[in-house]
């Protein structure tokens, strides 16, 4: 050992120098090294169980928020936090589908929002098993869509006109409603849930929808052939042969101008023919074809198209016109706006 200090030149800057034991030298290196990873043990949260457990987790994740202070649940306690979630959200479900009017759901979509945002706020409490970590965000993930549900109907984009020019049946606006509802809860990150929670026999998803609802019935209302819709004004000679070589149900007006206005509107079935008589002056013949007669309001209420012959006819001859298309035809017709 070396305890005394070498004499140096005068005006020299001194360092003290020690040496001490190999023996005593070892051991103060091996508790700091003991402590040191005591330390960093504390620090990281090492788990020998299951690995790290102080990683990063996603922020508003229940991991980040309950893993530090809560034990993780078992899988049957798991289980039982799926069902009560499930057992909360089926009433307002229930209510969205007995909905008959956009009113209704307007209300019940609003209600479902609530009780799925308060699932959400229950599932950040809980700290998920282990082997259920990423399913338990895949279940946040769907219960977190109170958002879009929080939304009017009643006063939404839903009845746009359709191809016979009419607003959609009040009927068919609240099915497709249901339908949103339905499409929001029933979503890629449910599915992804149920089946991820299935891998490890957790069920989910069966109690929490109700049967998906249910489209109206499709009618197919048709006038008799050759049946007369309409007929104002006085008569005259003419002539009208129809002959309607299509599937298509079709009506034809003959019209001095507006064909809302007609002399006559008949009735003419698919792969059938009708005659109209009676007809005056010079007239312009106008046809829409479609499905679902509507008597009352004089029209289609599906898959419409309205066209007009380009030429006009008169009286004074018998005319007979063909409705089918053909390269063989002789007259022109062109699109118009509904009527």
């Amino acid at each position: 050992m070396y305890d005394a200090i070498t004499a140096a030149e005068p005006g020299t800057v001194m360092r003290s120098i020690r040496r001490t034991s190999l023996v005593g030298a070892s051991v103060g290196w091996g508790v700091l090294a003991v402590v040191a990873a005591i330390a960093f043990i504390v620090d990281t949260g090492f788990d020998h169980t299951d690995g790290p457990v102080g990683r990063a987790v996603p922020p508003n994740s229940s991991l980040a928020t309950s893993s530090a202070s809560k034990p993780p649940l078992t899988l049957a306690e798991y289980q039982a936090v799926l069902t009560s979630v499930e057992q909360a959200i089926r009433p307002a479900m229930d209510r969205v589908v007995a909905a008959t009017t956009l009113a209704e759901i307007d209300s019940a979509r609003i209600d479902l929002a609530a009780i799925l945002q308060k699932q959400w706020d229950y599932l950040q409490t809980i700290t998920p098993p282990y082997q259920a970590r990423e399913q338990h965000r895949g279940l946040e993930t769907t219960v977190f869509v109170w958002d879009r549900l929080q939304k009017n109907v009643s006063s939404a984009d839903v009845t746009k006109s359709n191809s016979c020019g009419i607003e959609a049946a009040q009927q068919a606006q609240v099915y497709e409603a249901k339908q949103d509802v339905y499409r929001a809860m029933k979503s890629s990150s449910y599915k992804t849930a149920v089946e991820g929670l299935a891998e490890l026999n957790l069920k989910f998803g069966e109690l929490m929808l109700p049967a998906e609802p249910v489209a109206p019935p499709v009618t197919d209302r048709r006038a008799a052939n050759g049946e007369i819709i309409q007929r104002t004004g006085r008569r005259g000679s003419g002539r009208l042969r129809i002959n309607n070589g299509d599937i298509s149900d079709v009506a034809v007006s003959v019209t001095n101008g507006n064909p809302s206005n007609p002399q006559v509107t008949i009735y003419v079935r698919g792969s059938s023919s009708a005659t109209i008589t009676g007809i005056t002056g010079t007239y312009w013949v106008y046809f829409k074809s479609g499905g679902d007669w509507d008597a009352a309001r004089h029209g289609f209420t599906r898959d419409c198209s309205f066209e007009k012959f380009d030429l006009p006819f008169d009286q004074a001859s018998d005319w007979e016109i063909s409705l089918e298309e053909t390269p063989a035809g002789n007259a022109t017709t062109t699109t118009v706006s509904p009527f």
